[in-house]
């Protein structure tokens, strides 16, 4: 079984979350490859291990662009206390090194028990993250994705999906990172265009 993340707040409740609760979502390129979503530590470790050199580009929310790796300072100090790793359950390194590129696409997702609204911040055709207010799913949970609009995609699309990894930060929203499943032919190929056309070089 691959490691867990607990969050520890400063009040001593513990909360199990699929990335780290209060830690930011991380993504890098290098390499000409982009990889993420990501969490803090799983991103200093690749640092630690050699596989980002500082002239590498990182991003993460917050970010007007993508900055050096060298000039990001924050990467440069300690990670917070606060926050305390165990084993956890994590999305398949394959899935998240598939080519993805940025994207703004209002989503609905849903299934028997919960619904959520929120916008698609990033897609490949094995996955991609989904920011909300709406803190609904669990862990291994599948959801139906109704892209409404679908305009960077070409057209609204119907979408399945298992949440594989989870992040919430300053409790104003929650991250999910979805796998897709069943991806039919056709969605497949739209979604393989808009990062040709819109990853970032």
């Amino acid at each position: 079984m691959t490691p867990m993340v607990f969050a520890k707040r400063k009040n001593g409740e513990k909360v199990v979350m699929g990335a780290a609760l209060n830690e930011r979502v991380w993504f890098f390129y290098s390499k000409e490859e982009q990889v993420g979503p990501m969490t803090e530590s799983e991103l200093r470790v690749a640092i630690s291990e050699g596989t980002l050199k500082d002239s590498d580009y990182v991003y993460r929310e917050g970010f007007p662009d993508w900055r050096v790796l060298g000039e990001v300072t924050e990467l440069r100090q300690p990670p917070q206390s606060h926050l305390v790793s165990v084993p956890i359950s994590e999305a398949p390194t394959a899935a998240r090194r598939a080519p993805r590129a940025m994207i703004q696409e209002l989503v609905v997702a849903h299934n028997d028990n919960n619904i959520a609204t929120g916008h698609i911040k990033n897609i490949s055709v094995s996955g991609l993250y989904l920011e909300t207010e709406d803190a609904v799913f669990k862990m291994n949970d599948e959801v139906k994705l109704t892209l409404k609009e679908g305009k960077g995609l070409g057209k609204p699309m119907h979408l399945k999906a298992v949440v594989v990894r989870q992040a919430r930060e300053n409790g104003l929203h929650v991250g999910y990172g979805l796998e897709l499943k069943g991806l039919d032919e056709a969605s497949r190929a739209r979604i393989v265009e808009y990062i040709k056309r819109h990853q970032s070089h």
